[in-house]
């Protein structure tokens, strides 16, 4: 079986959700940070409450929750272990989704309309380029597909005339890596590279956009 790892949403859950009381209504404290924000990722053993988008149904009814007694979700037609929507090394039985990267590229498509026109400036009348940033955060070069997505989206909307830049944030391998983005690439100005951690990083840009629109 083959469910991808996205939750549903709240019309596609319905009762589903509704089977037992939220571990998180419980007891709060675990699915929130020191001050209070809700956080993920937590895997301390609570129960889903939520069914998983695209989860195969069973050929005979089963209970909504079956399946999804514990943190860790099973197929409810063969008991097996969900396996999630991601390639895996050595993953000889991957089924790709193909509408999902129908989306992406539909997605793609539609900024890079909207790139062309560009933006009529209210005062003059005339037509700006478009201002955007690829914000990325914490993607190794291991896989590095999100490396490369990235500088490609960048680059694509330069080329369209947007005044784009890639803001990589990394602790590690914040420079770039294709011929255009790498230090002394054509388009080295286009990557602004942020030498730190994920949370801590767009902690420091909040505060900077904060401070920039209270003394505007």
């Amino acid at each position: 079986p083959r469910p991808p790892a996205s939750p549903a949403t709240a019309s596609d859950r319905g009762a589903e959700a509704s089977a037992a009381p939220a571990e998180e209504e419980r007891r709060p404290e675990l699915m929130q940070d020191e001050e209070g924000r809700p956080r993920i990722g937590n895997v301390r053993g609570m129960r889903r409450t939520n069914t998983l988008r695209y989860m195969p149904y069973p050929r005979k009814a089963v209970a909504p929750e079956v399946g999804f007694e514990k943190n860790h979700p099973r197929c409810r037609g063969c008991g097996g272990p969900a396996r999630p929507a991601i390639l895996m090394f050595g993953d000889f039985t991957w089924e790709d989704m193909e509408p999902q990267h129908e989306r992406w590229e539909d997605w793609v498509e539609a900024v890079r309309h909207v790139v062309q026109l560009g933006v009529q400036d209210a005062a003059t009348g005339q037509v700006r380029p478009v201002r955007m940033a690829v914000l990325e955060v914490g993607a190794g070069d291991n896989v590095p597909t999100v490396r490369y997505s990235s500088e490609t989206c960048c680059r694509i909307m330069h080329l369209e005339g947007a005044d784009v830049r890639l803001i990589r944030v990394n602790p590690e391998l914040p420079l770039g890596d294709s011929m255009f983005f790498e230090p002394g690439g054509l388009l080295e100005d286009r990557l602004i590279s942020i030498l730190g951690r994920g949370l801590e990083s767009l902690r420091r840009i909040d505060g900077s956009l904060q401070a920039q629109a209270n003394s505007g």
